[in-house]
């Protein structure tokens, strides 16, 4: 495999026949953190409540789309599962986009010297 490949600094989400760039600022995962009352990973400890999935994919497509509104990720949501996405498949797409936006993975072996 080629180490070399670039990876987009965002997650792509399909739903409802629009694509949604998902990306995890240091803005938007304090904005999340204040809402929830909890850190960023506690909240993907129980990512299965639905408030709690719902409040993290805010968080991502507003990292890159201030415009966007708490109101909207719902509709976001019931499109994705409308056009057969599950609950536990969106929690994979917000799990890599907190992967690709840094929060998650495992540290590189130059940044540990």
């Amino acid at each position: 495999m080629n180490e070399n490949i670039a990876r987009k600094p965002y997650r792509e989400l399909e739903a409802g026949g629009r694509t949604y760039l998902l990306r995890l600022t240091a803005l938007s995962a304090v904005r999340l953190e204040e809402r929830l009352g909890m850190s960023v990973y506690k909240a993907v400890e129980r990512s299965d409540e639905v408030k709690v999935i719902a409040e993290l994919l805010y968080a991502l497509i507003e990292g890159l789309k201030p415009e966007f509104t708490r109101q909207d990720t719902y509709a976001v949501i019931d499109d994705y599962l409308e056009s057969g996405g599950t609950l536990a498949s969106l929690n994979r797409e917000i799990g890599e986009a907190l992967e690709i936006s840094g929060f998650f993975g495992q540290a590189s072996p130059e940044s540990l010297s």
